[in-house]
This record gives C-alpha cells, sequence and structure tokens, in this order.
C-alpha cells in the first residue's frame, strides 16, 4: 500500500484523499456506489463545463454516517461535502 503525503496535495486533493481514507463513495440514481477518485472528480468537472453548470452535485456515501451527505464538485475544482443542508447552502452562496 502506498502512504500519500497529504502535505504535498492541494486542498481539493487532500479533502478527496480524507473522504476516500474514510471510505466515501458517491451515489448514483440507482443507489449504485461509485469510487470517489480524481478520475471521477476530472469528469465530473468536464460534465460541468461541457454543460455550463457551475456545480454538480452528489449524494454521498461514508460507512458508520446515518445522516444523509453530499458532495458538490464545481468547475474550478473546489469541492464541498457535508450535510444536505450544508451542500445547499453553498450551492446558494456562490
Amino acid at each position: 500500500m502506498t502512504n500519500i503525503d497529504l502535505s504535498t496535495m492541494t486542498l481539493e486533493q487532500r479533502h478527496l484523499e480524507t473522504l476516500r481514507r474514510h471510505g466515501a463513495q458517491v451515489l448514483g440514481p440507482d443507489g449504485k456506489r461509485t469510487e470517489l477518485n480524481s478520475f471521477f472528480v476530472g469528469n465530473v468537472i468536464n460534465d460541468c463545463i461541457r454543460m455550463g453548470c457551475n456545480a454538480i452535485s452528489y449524494d454521498l456515501f461514508l460507512p458508520d454516517i446515518d445522516e444523509p451527505m453530499m458532495i458538490a464538485i464545481w468547475r474550478d475544482g473546489h469541492i464541498d461535502s457535508g450535510s444536505v443542508k450544508g451542500i445547499g447552502d453553498c450551492l446558494a452562496a456562490r
């Protein structure tokens, strides 16, 4: 197993790696879980650009957390994660 040095990463990369280490996965509309990684994020950023939107949000699965969670990935690469209300507030504020 490769040990990744968080101190060499950007804020967004650290956020993504921390979520990944905690077992975070994106939930699709069908309930299927998708690995949260830099390839996924890159595809979302490209989708934002292609569709002309500022961000795309997804339901987020985190083991051992019962509260519904979400992640918002912005076209500039910024990542927000948190409660449904928190992500809604982030989306409304930017």
